[in-house]
């Protein structure tokens, strides 16, 4: 990896960890260049803000672990247990730790208000449903991006909401909702299609 790459790398890691573990706003970018043992200007070489860092972070997190670690496109990794452990790590990670979902939605809201570079997310959206879309195109769903973006739907419904639940002193039960994601999305009788 050229010195380039691997200071951009280092930046990267060290914000994602900081906004990971508190959350967009609270993070300064004296906080980031500390931790990345790296200069304001050596920051500002990669990224033009800290908005745009956050962003990047987000997409360098979700590409280096969501299909890799899942096996989400190995076709030698059966689609029902591909969908299955990719359902379990999006609720173990994304419900536990309210700062990662927190962190989340407030760059994407951030980019909502910009206004700026809506291709960005489009384009992170669109290959995020693709590859949950070629699980269910491999087992034989009738409209495989309709079923990937219900599941996907889903998902991102359920983060948004389990930080309202939680804030609310409500509770409900984990693993039930985890099983119920199962039949919908991974157990489905194909005669629904």
């Amino acid at each position: 990896m050229k010195p380039e790459q691997e200071t951009r790398e280092r930046i990267l890691r060290a914000a994602f960890e900081l906004f990971s573990s508190r959350g967009y706003d609270p993070v300064s970018i004296n906080q980031i260049v500390e931790r990345a043992g790296v200069s304001k200007g050596g920051l500002f070489h990669h990224f033009d803000s800290k908005y745009v860092l956050a962003r990047d972070c987000l997409m360098w997190w979700s590409y280096e672990n969501l299909s890799p670690a899942l096996h989400m496109d190995d076709p030698g990794f059966e689609p029902e247990e591909a969908l299955t452990e990719f359902i379990d790590f999006m609720m173990k990670f994304l419900y536990g730790d309210v700062h990662f979902t927190r962190f989340f939605w407030s760059v994407f809201d951030e980019s909502i208000r910009r206004q700026e570079d809506t291709n960005v997310w489009i384009d992170f959206f669109d290959q995020y449903v693709t590859l949950v879309e070629g699980i269910y195109a491999r087992m034989g769903v009738k409209d495989p991006r309709m079923k990937a973006l219900l599941l996907l739907s889903n998902l991102d419904g359920l983060t948004l909401y389990h930080s309202l639940i939680t804030e609310s002193g409500l509770e409900f039960d984990m693993r039930d909702l985890r099983d119920e994601l199962i039949r919908t999305y991974v157990k489905f009788d194909g005669g629904e299609e």
